[in-house]
């Protein structure tokens, strides 16, 4: 039996109904729209919908923007349901403790559960995948390579390089993907990025940029964790590809045609994508499109030399240009280093970490090897204090600037009071793996810490910081370290083979429990993945030449360390 659908006209307003739950979740759609300054962005959805399953309502805006409009869009909802009856839920469930604090906020009276969405969560996947295989609207504009404002004079310039770079064929130069370039472009504030030449198989011509070497590497565990079948966050990452005429749409060959812009065959019509973590391709922006040119004249150049860069790459001189190129858009200064290896950072005792910190948590991608390199040189400045005499093991303050980092996006520099309560009595007992009897180390380290932090560098926060680990911190983190609710899966297992009595902090230690519990039945409050197994001589050769993959990576990623 359906329900009969109504719309607004001639409603009297929402019925208050005794428990009824309404479920709540977002998506962000597989697509890139520009406001209208011309700034390219991906739109979210918030969607309302009913315990049976009906759709309620929802809301498209701007990512920025989505947890300020959520309460009145539930306010809205409850007015002008789509489905059914006016009618005001007494409950809604939703996933994002970010979303649920929002409509607490909003919504003083009702009842915001923060908890799984699976109902909602299947919903919105088949919506995303729907939006991810449609065509789009026949009455929408045609594709070009001219979006978001990018001049035919740029975009032609950007062809002229892409063709120069396709004719040097540095994919026969470079011996694999994992031989990286460090690219340093000031003008455009790439620093260090990582440059990977992709093509050596005979098949996706092209070149991938990533903002760090960090990013490239987390770039390849993502691509292991695809293979398990996972889902995981990728960095975001520009891509040069060369694509056939015959797969491109045919609006670009026309558009290409018409303006006369070279290509080196009917094989390397070069395409410039900005790609996101979902990787989720979108057009890149005007200064993409300059920077793009710039690299490729630079590389051009660079593979002139073919000898010096053989001979880097076999353990010799390291391969070092600065080049000054002219692009449709002026000069731009290009550097090109290889093999990649991280240039020491050194710091005086005159320079401002602090500024460098709050600076680096600014940007929407911190640099984790510069944030770990001012890092070090606080924590030296640390342990040559007064406040630091009493500190036998300063561990605390590494994990604190970890999990701020890696957890909330902060540095010491930006992290408020709030945010280390959060990961000092949250995060800690969640993924630390020490005893109760710990919390003094940890509290006492850490107000050390933030004592040396107010007095010598004048960290304004510190006092409020301070007050979070006065009173009763000690008791407070001894309770949460105590309470095995608040472990994480990692910590459970840690804390498991530890009571097991083995050695848990080798590896060995803990392969050997991994091994004990794969033959004992296990509660179910316990879980442990299982591991797929290969089906046919063809999943067992495809599983063996990943694992050949994967061994490369880690060859090249332990020599591109022991340059660091």
């Amino acid at each position: 039996m359906t329900r009969k659908q109504t719309t607004p006209r001639g409603r009297t307003g929402p019925k208050k109904t005794a428990s009824i739950e309404w479920i709540g979740g977002t998506i962000t759609l597989p697509s890139y729209v520009a406001d209208p300054g011309g700034e390219p962005y991906r739109p979210e959805a918030l969607f309302w919908m009913g315990a049976e399953g009906a759709l309620l309502g929802s809301q498209l805006t701007k990512p920025d923007e989505l947890l300020r409009m959520a309460s009145d869009s539930l306010a809205s909802t409850i007015e002008n349901t789509m489905f059914g009856e006016p009618h005001a839920p007494t409950r809604v469930r939703v996933a994002s403790p970010e979303l649920a604090d929002a409509l607490r906020a909003g919504h003083p009276g009702l009842d915001v559960v923060c908890a799984p969405t699976p109902e909602l969560d299947d919903v919105l996947a088949a919506m995303r995948e729907s939006l991810g295989q449609a065509t789009g609207d026949p009455g929408a504009q045609e594709p070009s390579f001219l979006a978001w404002d990018i001049t035919a004079e740029a975009m032609g310039a950007f062809f002229t390089a892409a063709a120069a770079l396709y004719r040097a064929k540095p994919w026969k130069v470079v011996p694999d993907d994992q031989t990286l370039f460090a690219v340093t472009i000031e003008r455009f504030d790439v620093r260090d990025g990582a440059l990977s030449v992709i093509g050596q198989a005979g098949q996706s011509f092209g070149l991938i940029l990533f903002s760090s070497l960090d990013d490239f590497e987390a770039y390849l565990d993502g691509a292991d964790a695809m293979e398990r079948g996972e889902t995981p966050e990728l960095p975001e990452h520009l891509v040069l590809s060369y694509e056939r005429r015959a797969v491109l749409q045919p609006a670009l060959v026309k558009e290409a045609t018409a303006h006369g812009w070279e290509v080196a065959t009917s094989s390397a019509y070069p395409l410039l994508m900005s790609l996101d973590e979902e990787l989720i391709a979108g057009p890149p922006e005007s200064e993409q499109v300059t920077m793009a040119e710039a690299l490729a004249l630079a590389l051009t150049q660079v593979l002139g030399e073919k000898k010096a860069l053989k001979k880097a790459w076999a353990g010799g001189e390291p391969f070092a240009r600065t080049l000054t190129v002219s692009t449709a858009e002026g000069e731009v200064e290009v550097t090109l280093r290889t093999p990649y290896a991280r240039m020491p950072l050194v710091f005086d005792a005159s320079h401002d970490l602090l500024a460098d910190l709050a600076a680096l948590a600014r940007h929407e991608h911190m640099d984790d090897g510069t944030r770990q390199a001012l890092e070090d040189a606080l924590m030296e400045r640390f342990a040559a204090a007064p406040e630091a005499q009493d500190v036998e093991d300063p561990h605390a303050c590494r994990f604190l600037m970890d999990f701020a980092a890696n957890y909330l996006g902060h540095t010491v520099a930006s992290l408020g009071a709030a945010d280390l309560r959060r990961v000092v009595f949250q995060l800690f007992p969640r993924k630390v793996s020490i005893e109760p009897s710990e919390a003094s180390w940890v509290v006492d380290t850490l107000r050390a810490f933030y004592t040396f932090l107010k007095r010598e560098l004048g960290l304004k926060q510190a006092d409020a910081c301070l007050a979070v680990l006065g009173g009763d911190a000690v008791k407070k983190l001894e309770a949460a370290l105590s309470n095995p609710g608040n472990f994480g899966m990692a910590k459970s297992m840690v804390m498991a083979g530890a009571e097991a009595g083995f050695d848990v902090q080798s590896q060995e230690g803990l392969e050997a429990f991994m091994q004990s519990m794969s033959s004992m039945p296990l509660p179910a409050s316990f879980p442990v993945p299982g591991l797929p197994q290969p089906t046919s001589k063809t999943a067992t050769q495809g599983k063996a030449a990943s694992q050949e993959k994967k061994g490369k990576r880690k060859a090249a990623r332990s020599a591109r360390r022991k340059n660091r």
